[in-house]
């Protein structure tokens, strides 16, 4: 029975009380072998409307001017009624075939509803830049997308990993649900890097090349390094770091020379990290810190009716690929020099059970987050006395 939309609001202001339980990779293994549909289903139903409530909620914490877009009122009410199908599924009813059935069929259409979120919302963002002129934003916008999409992320392998073991959705031979076991991160770096060149060579007539080196940290080299994880995770992580250095070792190559782009993939007892750099003259210390902000780019906007994808030129690349990184407690972290290049490096855990999600929480602290007292401009330099989010 779905509630009126009075209790609803109740409803979801009560849920939003709970908070998120993480899950490491190594319990999604451990879940993937036992493939108990009754067990995910009493997680899931209870979860998932944990997780999306936070994100309703914070929802109504961002600026006026981005609230009032259409797109973002569209995506706040497409989470409003996803909450709602899963109220339908009482907490304490029955764990019969015509239930599990019908939850399956649910998350179908909660994953198809949501599946172009990110590009809805990216809209919203962008008509509001283009309506205030500027390049920046409050602060507060920045801080809520990072949560936003890491929560969206979130909930979205919890329900790939669903449906892959127990749904519709086909299992790769040998993962666990949507988990590999055993990914060769070398197989994810070539192929990341063949599609990479192929858009380079598409957009420039031309394309540096890649090489790469594997050391474990014993000093050998050339032995496969795998890893317990996601793999398209991984493959849009190394794809969009790979993209941007052929991207500026194309157009700013360092002595006027086409170096090559150097990859070293490296087993520590603790990380294992993938390093991509580049010689394309680097990024000055001035633009460093916007890198990572939601629509920057060094490169011009793309034109939207093209048949193949763009280089670069959206905002969201690496912003992204940072939230997939840090969503199972790992990190991209990028040092450049400016007349020389950048050196990118992406961290996973090399042990399963640390590689546990790191989600947004809905409280107090996160509130005031969003207050104008908290954002306002706290340090002074000679000609930046204006808040540059104004």
């Amino acid at each position: 029975m779905r509630p009126n939309a009075r209790c609803l609001t109740t409803l979801l202001d009560r849920t939003s009380l709970y908070r998120p339980s993480p899950i490491t990779v190594a319990q999604l293994i451990e879940f993937g072998k036992k493939r108990n549909e009754s067990l995910s289903y009493g997680f899931l139903h209870q979860e998932l409307p944990i997780r999306i409530s936070h994100m309703v909620k914070e929802l109504h914490f961002l600026p006026e001017s981005l609230l009032e877009q259409p797109s973002v009122k569209h995506v706040k009410d497409m989470y409003i009624k996803t909450f709602e199908d899963l109220a339908e599924f009482d907490p304490g009813g029955t764990y019969d075939e015509q239930n599990l059935s019908k939850f399956k069929r649910r998350l179908e259409e909660i994953k198809r509803r949501h599946q172009t979120v990110v590009e809805i919302m990216a809209e919203g963002i962008l008509a509001l830049k283009n309506e205030s002129g500027s390049d920046r934003f409050d602060p507060s916008i920045n801080y809520f997308l990072d949560r936003f999409y890491t929560s969206r992320i979130a909930i979205r392998v919890l329900i790939s990993n669903h449906l892959v073991l127990f749904g519709t959705e086909e299992e790769c031979p040998g993962h666990y649900g949507i988990i590999d076991p055993s990914l060769d991160v070398q197989d994810i770096v070539d192929d990341a890097a063949s599609s990479a060149k192929y858009l380079c060579n598409h957009h420039y007539g031309d394309c540096p090349d890649v090489k790469i080196n594997i050391f474990k940290q014993d000093g050998s080299k050339d032995d496969e390094i795998s890893v317990v994880y996601i793999a398209s995770h991984l493959h849009h992580m190394v794809f969009e770091l790979i993209k941007n250095a052929l991207r500026a070792s194309v157009e700013n190559p360092f002595t006027g020379e086409k170096h090559p782009v150097q990859i070293c993939i490296v087993q520590g007892k603790k990380d294992i990290s993938i390093k991509v750099s580049d010689r394309g003259r680097g990024i000055p210390m001035s633009e460093q810190d916007q890198l990572f902000d939601y629509h920057y780019s060094t490169a011009p906007e793309p034109e939207k009716d093209s048949r193949i994808p763009p280089l670069a030129g959206f905002g969201y690349g690496l912003p992204l690929s940072r939230l997939y990184a840090r969503y199972l407690n790992g990190n991209i972290r990028l040092v450049s020099v400016e007349g020389y290049g950048t050196d990118a490096v992406i961290y996973l855990q090399n042990l399963s059970e640390n590689a546990s999600e790191v989600l947004p929480l809905f409280n107090k602290t996160s509130q005031a987050k969003y207050q104008i007292g908290t954002m306002v401009q706290d340090w002074n330099v000679a000609g930046k006395s204006r808040p540059i989010w104004s």
